[in-house]
């Protein structure tokens, strides 16, 4: 039995990352698996070709989609490269019902992708915290755990990146609050209580989908990178019983028992700390994000105001 560490949420294709880039950094993170999920309107097959082409040995490159579905994103894995011919997953708000049953017959895994991300593309928001937690405990779907994206929001928002002697992410967080009585120790009470406000919402984001998780069949948890410096800053550890294949790995990945961690990425010390990685931040990537976020919420005032009239 050994332990290997996983990202099942990165992109390729949204941001023109070169295969080569993109295999330097997984072996840097020193990741034995990861999933290739492109977003359903950016040519997914396209990128699992890419970097199957350019693919080490020795790591494991698991085919996804990140599919547009009823209820928001939903991470959809294959043990080969047939998923991408299946015709109905690229299906703009695909019913998560159908989406299910495509599943099942196909032996596709499912993963709700960042419960609790954007408003605009995410199950909690969707389609309510009572109703997921009732699709997570009765349908054969699994929660995504750890977003790295929202999970490097709330270290960045507290300002600090030492924990000790990590057992779970709630950890990370618990030590994560000794950052905001630093940073904000300056600041004017009124400003303090929004950025407050703001944090505890940051943090929300990232401890919910945990607490979700705990209802869920199974658990998945990735980067979401759209660039080589974030790939791995969101990971999973898994005892893996059986020889390292797609079909293996997703089949430990259904037993639950077998994942040790999820969170962010660290480096453990002798000492007994751990440091989490923190990239320095993409001005490129910070702007597009934000040109993205704007564009979706001008979108839905627009859609609001036409069905009103």
């Amino acid at each position: 039995m050994k332990t290997i560490r996983a990202d099942l949420h990165t992109h390729l294709n949204e941001k023109g990352e070169k295969p080569v880039n993109y295999w330097k950094a997984v072996k840097a993170k020193e990741l034995k698996a990861v999933a290739i999920t492109e977003h359903f309107d950016y040519k997914p097959e396209k990128a699992y070709k890419l970097l199957a082409e350019k693919k080490p040995k020795g790591i494991a490159l698991i085919p996804g989609i990140e599919l547009k579905t009823g209820i928001g994103h939903i991470i959809a894995l294959g043990n080969g490269p047939e998923l991408y011919s299946i015709e109905k997953l690229y299906e703009k708000n695909l019913p998560i019902k159908k989406a299910l049953e495509i599943a099942k017959k196909n032996e596709l895994l499912l993963s709700i992708a960042h419960p609790w991300g954007l408003s605009y593309d995410s199950a909690a928001y969707i389609l309510g915290e009572k109703r997921l937690r009732k699709l997570v405990e009765e349908a054969e779907i699994g929660v995504e755990a750890y977003n790295g994206l929202f999970g490097h929001l709330g270290s960045f928002y507290y300002g600090t990146s030492w924990i000790r002697k990590p057992m779970n992410f709630f950890d990370f967080l618990e030590k994560s609050r000794v950052g905001r009585k630093t940073r904000l120790s300056k600041v004017g009470k009124r400003v303090k209580r929004k950025l407050d406000k703001k944090g505890r919402e940051i943090i929300e984001r990232c401890v919910k989908p945990m607490e979700l998780a705990e209802h869920a069949k199974f658990v998945t948890a990735g980067s979401d990178a759209h660039s080589r410096e974030r790939i791995g800053l969101g990971i999973m550890e898994i005892k893996m019983k059986k020889k390292l294949t797609n079909k293996s790995f997703l089949q430990t990945l259904r037993e639950k028992n077998n994942v040790i961690w999820v969170g962010p990425d660290i480096k453990k010390t002798k000492a007994g700390n751990c440091s989490i990685a923190k990239p320095s931040l993409n001005k490129k990537e910070v702007l597009s994000g934000i040109k993205y976020a704007a564009k979706q919420a001008f979108i839905k005032k627009v859609k609001g105001k036409g069905a009103k009239g």
